[in-house]
């Protein structure tokens, strides 16, 4: 060790504090400490640098050291000592002021105009990014069919059973008030920098901006606002500790970000799509990034989860149920909230933020193919709570928004035209896990169409020959992104689609696909019907007895048309056709919800197919014989599902009309038995229905539509059995006698209306067929 360090310790003991190489206490190294040899407080210091220099030449042969010294210290230390000065309130305000108009000149320099951010606050959807530990710590004990485990997460470990948690952001779930923008300045909210002072929200600005350019009355405004306090973004005030970690620049209106992870893990644990819709390991990694990091989730899709996510947590009050005096079969649900006059509940608010979003990214051109997912998970939504004409448009916008991104179809096929456009407005995908999400996104919209579909008499929103792509990958492929290439899968067009199912390409998901085409060609059958007939078509008229004139359409039997023997067939094959494995979706207490949902529509194939032509009363009636057996394959189905201890309510919403459609059978057929009096038949049908009410009853205590239905049950009971067998059932009176008119005041007294048979979705009558013109 050089000599002069030693004299110049030993020359301070009389004059302390003189000699700039005395350092303090604890300011040394820790490994000179350690070692107690002098230490000059350098980064490294010299004495360690030394050391490591001597270690590193003279280290053994395969040793393998640092690059560098290993040099740590207990806190930073200035160079120089620090003064102690007073700074006065003239020379902090030139300092901010100096602050301020640094970062004003650095906004100016961007290049990205300011109303691109005001349309478009939120970033993009992440591409994917690996999973990632999160800090909730998973135990397996509560695993989710969905391939979750959620015990770790707080509010999952402890359930009521069905693996529907009973507490867990009670303490952290605030009270919500709406949030508007409040500097009016382009739409900019600047309180959605939390818990900062006015520079920090500036920065937030800054950061999130990226290019644009910030105008001086943003920079008044908030220099003007240097000392507002701002809270949570949304509204949401935190009643925990003040030691929770707040991101600046948090997404608006969204709940905090504690109750919205936690409404995010509510979503992928409990609803159906959510593992389809989205990669879920990669989504939830997603959520541990910064809010200004690209790969940050778009806002509009965290408010569609967090209003599906609400559904299944105990902690966030649900939607109000409609009054018993609301008419069951009513379509537009806003007469409701006239009815109602309460303020929105935190799902619709939710649900309102995320169709903003998106609408206005539509209109700019932003998030295209996220705004399909938003659709999606709307349309849901919308479904789930009976609001049938906002569920209707919504899932016609998705499947629209989807043709122009090119979802529909998959390359080679492609038009032969040659036109202004490309074949997709999106970027192709740069990875296996994106193509296979935007597949599963697209079936899901289109199996959301035509399932709705199925209950009224609309045209389709896209016909199935505009459709030429692959069915999606099985589970555990899309799981892991594995590649499969097209000669290994099957095509949405294949002749043999729903009778040959591949073996290494087959999943309960995927014959839930094949289902809903099923419908999707029994609802076009229908459709289409008279006016191929009108014109002669070969494949719906019968060759034995084609009427000729209006005269022979009574003999006329539509059972010989070659189309409806066709689809006769390919339902009841189908039907057959499930791999062993995939034969039963219940296997002990386990429920496959896809899997139970693709074994009832076939049966509802066979009722949609067959019922406008059944005539319960005659024992002769082929079609009547077909539903009636239909009807009951779906009871037993249910009878099933009633064995186990799962929760109905988790099964899907097109397993409810599947039940409803059931009991709308039957009831027909109770009718026919009691105008015949047979004694034998009535008390059957009577424990069936009642079975089936209970069911819907069940399902109804989170799903309003099973509510819905169940009314409407009661309704078509009422109307086609009158008061004598209602009255044995415990039915509300305002369900079957009274109904209100919305047309008028909200406050109109309830008159009584039985003509109703069923609701206005649920019609299936069919009229004489129009006579063929005559030819001269």
């Amino acid at each position: 060790m050089p000599k002069a360090q030693s004299q110049d310790h030993s020359s301070s003991r009389g004059a302390p504090f003189q000699n700039t190489h005395v350092l303090k206490r604890n300011q040394a190294c820790h490994q000179c400490r350690r070692r107690k040899l002098k230490c000059d407080a350098q980064r490294p210091c010299s004495t360690c640098v030394r050391s490591h220099s001597y270690a590193v030449a003279h280290a053994p042969a395969g040793v393998e050291l640092p690059p560098h010294p290993e040099c740590t210290f207990d806190e930073a230390v200035s160079e120089s000592p620090p003064v102690e000065t007073t700074e006065t309130p003239k020379s902090r305000f030139e300092r901010l002021e100096s602050r301020i108009n640094e970062l004003e000149s650095l906004l100016r320099e961007k290049d990205r105009a300011l109303n691109t951010f005001a349309s478009d606050q939120s970033q993009p959807q992440m591409q994917h990014h690996p999973f990632a530990s999160s800090s909730n710590a998973h135990t397996p004990n509560l695993v989710h069919s969905n391939g979750f485990n959620f015990d770790g997460i707080p509010g999952f470990a402890n359930g009521n059973g069905n693996g529907i948690p009973t507490n867990g952001i009670s303490n952290m779930y605030p009270n919500y008030t709406s949030s508007k923008p409040q500097n009016g300045t382009n739409g900019m909210d600047y309180t959605q920098f939390p818990n900062a002072s006015g520079l920090d929200n500036l920065a937030g600005v800054a950061s999130l901006l990226g290019n644009a350019p910030l105008s001086e009355a943003h920079i008044d405004s908030v220099s003007a606002g240097l000392n507002q306090d701002t809270s949570m973004s949304g509204g949401f005030q935190s009643n925990g500790s003040n030691l929770d970690i707040v991101f600046a620049s948090w997404p608006v209106n969204l709940p905090s970000r504690e109750v919205t992870r936690h409404l995010v893990e509510a979503y992928f644990a409990f609803h159906l799509h959510a593992v389809r819709l989205f990669h879920g390991p990669s989504f939830l990694a997603s959520l541990d990034l910064h809010p200004t990091d690209p790969r940050f989730p778009w806002s509009a899709i965290l408010h569609a989860m967090c209003a599906i996510g609400s559904l299944y947590v105990a902690s966030i009050p649900p939607t109000p149920a409609p009054p018993p005096e609301y008419p069951a079969h009513e379509v537009f649900g806003a007469r409701l909230r006239t009815l109602q006059r309460r303020p929105d509940s935190f799902a619709e608010q939710q649900a309102k933020f995320a169709k903003e979003q998106a609408e206005i990214a539509l209109d700019l051109g932003h998030h295209k193919f996220q705004c399909v997912q938003v659709t999606v998970m709307l349309t849901w939504f919308y479904w789930c709570h009976g609001r049938w004409s906002e569920a209707f448009l919504s899932a016609a916008q998705g499947l629209r928004v989807a043709v122009p991104c090119g979802l529909n179809v998959c390359p080679p096929f492609h038009t032969i035209a040659e036109t202004l456009r490309p074949p997709a407005i999106i970027p192709p995908a740069k990875t296996v896990m994106e193509d296979e999400v935007r597949r599963n996104t697209f079936w899901l919209a289109y199996a959301m169409e035509r399932q709705m579909g199925t209950g009224n008499g609309w045209a389709l929103s896209l016909d199935d020959q505009d459709i030429c792509q692959l069915l999606p990958l099985r589970g555990d492929q899309f799981e892991q992104g594995i590649l499969v290439y097209p000669s290994e899968r099957q095509w949405s067009h294949d002749r043999d689609l729903l009778t040959t199912h591949k073996d290494e390409q087959i999943d309960s998901f995927i014959l839930y696909v094949k289902a809903t085409i099923i419908l999707s060609r029994v609802k076009s059958f229908n459709l289409r019907f008279k006016g191929k007939h009108y014109v002669g078509d070969a494949s719906v008229v019968s060759p034995n007895n084609s009427p000729a004139s209006a005269d022979q359409q009574e003999i006329f039997d539509i059972k010989d048309a070659p189309a409806f023997q066709e689809l006769d067939k390919m339902i009841n094959a189908f039907r057959t056709s499930f791999p062993a494995h995939l034969k039963s979706p219940i296997i002990g207490q386990s429920v496959d919800p896809y899997l139970y949902t693709a074994s009832l529509i076939p049966h509802l194939g066979l009722i949609l197919l067959n019922e406008p032509h059944a005539r319960p009363g005659e024992a002769t009636c082929v079609h009547a014989d077909r539903i009636l057996r239909a009807a009951r394959a779906i009871v037993d189905l249910m009878y099933n599902i009633a064995s186990t201890s799962y929760d109905v309510s988790l099964l899907g919403l097109h397993s409810i009309m599947c039940w409803f459609m059931s009991g709308r059978v039957l009831i027909r057929f109770l009718k026919a038995a009691m105008q015949a009096n047979s004694d034998a038949q009535i008390p059957q049908l009577q424990a069936e229905i009642v079975f089936i009410r209970s069911m819907l009853m069940k399902a109804a205590e989170r799903i309003t539509l099973a509510q819905r239905y169940q009314r409407m049950l009661d309704e078509y009971l009422f109307n086609s059995t009158g008061q004598t067998f209602a009255d044995s059932l415990p039915i509300s009176r305002f369900s079957t006698e009274c109904t209100i008119s919305l047309e008028e005041d909200s406050t109109s007294t309830m008159v009584p209306d039985t003509s109703r048979a069923t609701d206005v979705f649920m019609q299936y009558r069919a009229p004489p067929i129009p006579a063929r013109p005559t030819r001269r």
